[in-house]
């Protein structure tokens, strides 16, 4: 069943046509994570997609060094917004955000990109979300429910969509530090970027 409704999903995400459920309420976590003091002075923006090797590196990599150096100490607000890219990447997203709570999207998040080789090289890609949610605490019926439904879709389209705008996005990761993109994505590259701007 869950695979069924993750291929639904994804099939209206990139073909509009495709009819779907529609809730008169909002289903799923919307808007972008935000990690640390909402009223940092520095704030780092991640433009980021699931099915990126890159970013998998990024959210393992540099993300725990600037959580501890910068963001836990109350100097930088970390941003993350999703931009997706693909089918499985839909997939993942929406999955990410079935929950009204972030401290689960943001596991859910966290593990998506420790385990993204695991996942992506499954014989079934599906299976595994579905039990990376169920580890989350996100049961089988909110999951059918959540990534199945429109809006949830629209809205990560639309966060995708206001990037390329906003920062004509062509890549990612993207990183924006104070509303300035920097030109790579590696901890030396972010931390200069953000003592700059201090």
């Amino acid at each position: 069943m869950f695979k069924k409704a993750v291929v639904a999903a994804v099939l209206l995400a990139f073909s509009p046509a495709i009819n779907a459920q529609d809730s008169a309420e909002e289903v799923g976590l919307r808007g972008e994570l935000i990690y640390g003091d909402k009223s940092a002075k520095i704030e780092v923006i991640e433009y980021g997609s699931f099915t990126c090797p890159h970013c998998a590196h990024f959210a393992t990599d540099v993300l725990p060094k600037l959580k501890a150096e910068y963001v836990d100490t109350g100097k930088v607000r970390f941003v993350f917004r999703n931009f997706v890219r693909d089918r499985y990447d839909m997939a993942v997203a929406v999955t990410s955000r079935c929950t009204e709570g972030t401290d689960t999207a943001k596991a859910m998040t966290e593990t998506f990109f420790a385990q993204q080789k695991e996942w992506m090289t499954s014989d079934n890609p599906y299976e595994q979300m579905s039990s990376i949610a169920s580890d989350a605490g996100v049961s089988e019926e909110s999951l059918s429910t959540c990534i199945s439904d429109r809006g949830l879709q629209e809205h990560l389209i639309e966060m995708r969509n206001l990037g390329i705008e906003r920062y004509q996005i062509n890549a990612v990761p993207t990183i924006i530090v104070n509303g300035a993109k920097i030109d790579a994505h590696s901890y030396d590259a972010l931390k200069a970027a953000i003592d700059a701007a201090q």
